[in-house]
């Protein structure tokens, strides 16, 4: 460690180095030198207070900043925000460097304007717009899953599709308005001369609409979509910091309603940004202090009337925020790393559950788990599959693998070698959320899997809506045809299942059957429903 800090020393460029938290752990003496600051005004500070906007340590990122001077003034500096991960993906400690540089105002990738111009354009417009009564729209633009691209293609391919996606920004926007790369793969747009905030939202329409066709990056074709957020001067804020903070509130809300969307800005709702922060911080600790637990979705087997296993759903209840729901957690787990100790440990409990239920006397049952597409990336996955089999003493074929169409498409080459593999160990697979992804009957003809789930967005208007019905009906015969089964997810009414059973589906879940079940009531659940069979027989 003293060699590492020694050689920091000698570096021209400024060095920071965070904890987990943010909190400053170390500086080099270019960094104190050129911001003014002694060390012993630094150590042990958080660092997001020394610069212009709040900085995202969880994830790879460069760009322009302000450096808050200790004199009170500001020098801009070129900033590499580097994560540095353990061998579970988790953000240990991250390395922030300043480097000096002459301002430029465009990306050399995109050749768009930057930050720093971006800036200076919005501080004129916003001079103009207040004086001559004016509104104008800031677009906060993130491209859905970019991340997974870098991780699955390699950087090259992420800097081919970020070049694509701002041409076709461009092109979405027309030339009067102004684009502009925030660095990584945010985007923002400045709608001037608006009559009304419909005409910023159809703006954003038009993107989204632009993104719905696949992008070509070397022979590869990929699906990529975005989500927005929108401020409007003078509604959303009166100064360039508060519409940009205020937009890109609004744009995380659009990805966690499902991504592929905009949403406006609410001033009320921005609290949520440090609700999320809380989240995260609770998180990192949940498993260690035994917040976790499972609840298991019965699954029924139409034909045979019979229960023939269990979908494992996380759940979350904190001891002073109670209840979280999965769709708060699950995103910040995937953003942040801890997606993957959190996957082991719900694959190992599941699979333990499934051996106390064997022990009360009911065999042969299957216990189904979902998997992220950080686990199923991981190289020691199938590894680390054998190994809780080994441990818990379960049958193979009894754990099956869900996985949704986006896990597998962007590589199908690799997928299918590793989903053999799974299937090899003796473990069953099946597509999750089916029909809302790509559906390519190319690549599921392929893929080595036993089952589909047909997503409840079909099953949901079956007995009212002709597509959904038509289409379910034609998944299963595919399905049947490929010699998969399948499983029609969120069956809610009796009218629902009837539609299904004309379907010829092989299986059902949902509220119609049962809800999710904590773990201690599921051996009482599988005792009342054999008996009732049982009598019924």
């Amino acid at each position: 460690m003293h060699l590492y800090k020694e050689a920091l020393q000698q570096l021209q460029d400024g060095v920071l180095i965070t904890n987990m938290d943010g909190t400053i752990q170390f500086a080099n003496s270019t960094f104190l030198k050129r911001s003014g600051y002694s060390e012993s005004e630094i150590l042990n500070q958080k660092a997001n207070w020394l610069f212009s906007y709040t900085i995202n340590a969880t994830r790879q990122w460069q760009g322009e900043i302000e450096l808050k001077l200790k004199n009170n003034g500001t020098k801009t500096q070129w900033v590499n925000v580097s994560p540095i991960k353990d061998e579970n993906g988790i953000t240990q400690h991250t390395v922030i460097m300043f480097s000096n540089y002459e301002k430029s105002e465009f990306d050399p990738l995109t050749k768009l304007p930057n930050r720093y111009l971006l800036q200076k354009q919005l501080k004129k417009i916003l001079v103009n717009s207040q004086k001559n009564d004016k509104i104008f729209a800031v677009l906060y633009m993130d491209l859905d899953r970019f991340k997974f691209v870098n991780d699955t293609l390699g950087h090259s391919y992420g800097d081919l599709l970020l070049q694509q996606a701002s041409e076709r920004l461009k092109n979405s926007i027309g030339e009067k308005h102004i684009l502009a790369r925030m660095g990584g793969d945010e985007f923002v747009c400045v709608l001037q001369n608006l009559q009304n905030e419909a005409d910023a939202e159809n703006v954003a329409k038009s993107i989204v609409s632009g993104f719905s066709q696949p992008f070509t990056l070397h022979d590869i074709e990929i699906h990529i979509s975005t989500s927005i957020g929108i401020s409007l001067f003078p509604y959303d804020g009166d100064d360039d910091e508060t519409l940009l903070t205020n937009a890109d509130s609004a744009m995380y809300r659009a990805k966690k309603k499902g991504r592929n969307q905009y949403e406006k800005a609410n001033v009320e709702v921005n609290a949520g940004c440090f609700e999320r922060l809380i989240i995260e911080n609770n998180l990192r600790k949940a498993l260690e202090k035994n917040e976790l637990s499972l609840n298991f979705q019965p699954q029924l087997d139409i034909r045979k009337e019979k229960v023939i296993g269990f979908e494992a759903l996380l759940r979350w209840n904190h001891p002073d925020l109670g209840n979280i729901p999965p769709s708060d957690f699950i995103p910040i787990a995937e953003e942040t790393g801890l997606i993957l100790p959190i996957g082991d440990w719900v694959l190992k409990n599941a699979c333990l559950k499934l051996k106390e239920w064997e022990k009360a006397g009911f065999y042969s049952l299957r216990i189904a788990v979902n998997l992220s597409a950080q686990q199923f990336l991981q190289k020691n996955m199938v590894e680390k599959i054998k190994a809780i089999i080994k441990e818990t003493s379960i049958e193979p074929e009894c754990l099956e693998l869900e996985i949704t169409e986006g896990v597998v498409i962007h590589d199908i080459d690799s997928a299918i070698s590793v989903l053999q593999q799974l299937k090899e160990v003796g473990v069953q697979i099946s597509i999750d959320d089916f029909g809302t992804g790509y559906s390519s009957l190319n690549y599921l003809k392929e893929l080595p899997v036993n089952t589909l789930k047909i997503d409840r967005s079909f099953i949901f208007d079956i007995d009212t809506n002709p597509s959904s019905k038509a289409l379910t009906a034609a998944i299963t015969t595919m399905a049947h045809d490929l010699k998969l089964n399948v499983v029609a997810e969120g069956v809610e009414t009796y009218k629902q299942l009837s539609y299904v059973k004309k379907s010829s589906c092989d299986v059902i879940q949902g509220y119609y059957f049962s809800r999710p079940l904590p773990s201690d009531h599921v051996v009482n659940f599988l005792i009342n429903t054999r008996q009732a069979v049982q009598k019924d027989a």
